[in-house]
């Protein structure tokens, strides 16, 4: 990847704390129990289908791959977790940007969430700005899985258009360029426990493609 956060390896416009909750536990996939059967019915009175929109929609990766989750967690949603990804992947953007990333927070393993804060904290003692603007996603896909006897890890690709550039304290462009567009390709891990409560993906790595 051309352009990625600096100062780490691996890798949102801060949003109110009710959205978060609201929306990541409808979005990030979450699994199903006894409490959601009405939210079921809803679903299976749409005709919507674990298995039929695989092949329908593109860049949705690796069907073999997808078929793995399903084997563990047959209520997966393919599409609605690949449309919670992207809604996440643009939150930690504009956080990352914004030097905030306490209202994402319980949603990335600790060791993500410390890197994060980590180059935030340079970039301010330095009193540099970061501007990132994503401007596209071209690709937004399930790469690979992982499945133990305790969690399913998904691996998604990201490959977006985005305006990056960091400004030092007198605006002058040190990194990147705040008038021309690159293409950034990224690979999100994501977590979940698989008899746990709760229901929320978290985010345990992000890296360059």
């Amino acid at each position: 990847m051309q352009s990625s956060f600096p100062y780490f390896d691996i890798l949102i416009f801060g949003v109110i704390a009710v959205f978060l909750i609201l929306r990541l536990k409808n979005i990030l996939g979450t699994k199903t129990d006894t409490h959601n059967q009405d939210i079921n019915k809803k679903e299976t009175s749409k005709n919507f289908s674990n298995i039929i929109p695989l092949k329908a929609k593109k860049n949705i990766g690796d069907l073999k791959e997808i078929e793995k989750i399903l084997k563990t967690d047959p209520q997966f949603q393919v599409n609605e977790f690949l449309s919670g990804s992207t809604t996440f992947f643009k939150m930690v953007l504009d956080s990352f940007a914004n030097g905030n990333v306490e209202n994402i927070a319980q949603y990335l393993k600790p060791s993500v969430l410390k890197s994060f804060k980590i180059a935030i904290n340079e970039r301010l003692n330095e009193k540099e700005t970061e501007i990132i603007e994503l401007n596209s996603i071209q690709k937004n896909e399930i790469r690979s899985v992982s499945i133990t006897k305790t969690s399913i890890k998904i691996s998604v690709l990201f490959e977006t258009f985005q305006v990056r550039a960091l400004m030092n304290k007198d605006s002058n462009v040190i990194d990147g360029d705040k008038d021309n567009e690159i293409l950034v390709k990224d690979e999100w891990v994501f977590e979940r426990k698989i008899n746990s409560k709760n229901p929320n993906w978290i985010l345990i790595e992000t890296k360059s493609v």
